[in-house]
């Protein structure tokens, strides 16, 4: 989040009064919320780990499918006696905690989905597993209190567990903080972002993708709202999306995902962007980790990195994201070709060489020029823009060949074409070897 300028008060980087923040590392207060609770006789130890056990779980599960019911524990262990249970442990048994769900109707408000009643009627859930690591239900409740948290602020998908949380919460004799559920991001209505999903994480889109953080969050500033008479055609800074949000203004409906919005945001922030201080280090860094066998002139210097951009804007590229600039298409800006294969699948390679050493003997390369190749080696004066466009850029589209002399410069392109006649002399050794 820290990429986002949203910081934390507190946490694993930087402790406070209410750590230890990891959760292996807070055993301790769970084990003894757990002893209160069960103390008090809202929760009890559940031995129904044994393999009889667990076949007859299965079957209840099997039971409820048949019935097409949600499959609940049927509260077994509930009845066991103090005796039963002490027995239970002197043998040795695992066990997991269950908390003692009553059968009620529960009210409560959610800041974005107003007035909501629950019931409770499913069976006793289960609070700390055998492997005495908590649940989710059993640790936010707890570290939510601990933390003197005042608002839950979550996915919609966890509205149907309020029910739970506020039958834990006045088990502690706690206090229930204020509950806003926000609406999800979705693929489409039906399907929201999943875990085994890369796209599912910020990361993607800020470390892989490439899309300033200020784009993301106007991005889902937009989409969620929170802003009265939120302006799509503005980049709202962060202090303007503080200063004018208002969580009442938040919409209840999930928000399925929107490329074009998402890219059209990502362009604006680079349009908007400081060129120096921010495209051109993150740039680098980005070349940097990607391309690490690159040439250290393209990709180490600011002003060669500032070159490329501009070029991108002159030649009509929209830039959304910075991933676009070290892509199939465009990562010839910073990467040599390291193979003839494309200009062999095309061209003969003696065809190749010898027109590429004409260029290399030319002072000045001109359409005249290429011309005058053209008709020396007897081909179309077109194919020598595809012979030029390989050597340069391995493909055989792209920007116009006067345009790329212009953005290389004379240097770099001679660098360009005696590789590829190297690779292309290479290869002709080869196969005559073979």
């Amino acid at each position: 989040m820290d990429r986002y300028e949203l910081f934390r008060d507190e946490g694993p980087s930087n402790n406070g009064k209410f750590g230890p923040y990891i959760q292996s590392e807070r055993k301790a207060i769970y084990r003894d919320a757990i002893e209160q609770l069960i103390d008090s006789g809202n929760a009890y130890r559940c031995f129904c780990t044994k393999t009889h056990e667990l076949k007859r779980l299965d079957m209840l599960r099997r039971e409820a499918a048949r019935r097409h019911e949600v499959p609940k524990y049927d509260n077994h262990c509930r009845e066991l006696t103090d005796q039963e249970v002490r027995k239970k442990l002197e043998n040795g048994e695992n066990y997991a905690i269950r908390f003692k769900l009553e059968n009620k109707e529960i009210y409560f408000k959610d800041q974005i989905f107003g007035e909501i009643t629950l019931r409770t009627d499913e069976g006793d859930f289960i609070l700390m597993k055998t492997d005495s690591f908590p649940t989710y239900h059993l640790a936010n409740v707890v570290d939510d209190h601990h933390m003197q948290i005042s608002h839950v602020i979550r996915g919609s998908e966890w509205l149907t567990s309020v029910s739970k949380h506020i039958q834990l919460y006045q088990a502690f004799g706690w206090s229930s903080p204020v509950w806003i559920h926000l609406p999800l991001l979705v693929r489409s209505r039906n399907k929201k972002l999943s875990k085994r999903d890369k796209d599912a994480f910020v990361e993607f889109y800020d470390v892989d993708k490439g899309y300033l953080p200020i784009a993301v969050l106007n991005y889902l500033c937009r989409n969620g709202s929170g802003i009265e008479d939120f302006d799509v055609s503005k980049l709202y800074t962060l202090d303007e999306m503080i200063e004018k949000f208002n969580v009442n203004l938040i919409g209840k409906r999930n928000i399925m995902m929107d490329q074009l919005i998402l890219d059209a945001y990502g362009n604006k922030a680079i349009q908007n962007a400081d060129i120096d201080k921010q495209l051109v280090p993150e740039i680098m860094k980005r070349l940097q980790r990607i391309f690490p066998e690159a040439a250290a002139e393209l990709i180490s210097d600011p002003d060669y990195v500032r070159k490329v951009l501009d070029f991108f804007r002159r030649t009509d590229q929209k830039l959304c994201y910075l991933e676009q600039l070290t892509n199939s298409d465009f990562k010839y800006y910073f990467l040599r070709s390291t193979s003839p294969e494309k200009m062999l699948s095309e061209f003969d390679a003696q065809i190749a060489s010898s027109i590429l050493s004409g260029l290399m003997d030319c002072e000045e390369w001109n359409i005249d020029y290429i011309k005058s190749l053209a008709s020396t080696h007897s081909i179309k004066y077109v194919q020598i823009f595809r012979i030029i466009r390989l050597a340069l850029i391995d493909c055989q589209s792209g920007p116009p060949v006067m345009e790329l002399f212009e953005f290389f410069g004379k240097k770099e392109c001679l660098k360009r074409f005696l590789t590829m006649i190297e690779m292309l002399k290479e290869s002709k050794l080869s196969s005559s070897t073979i």
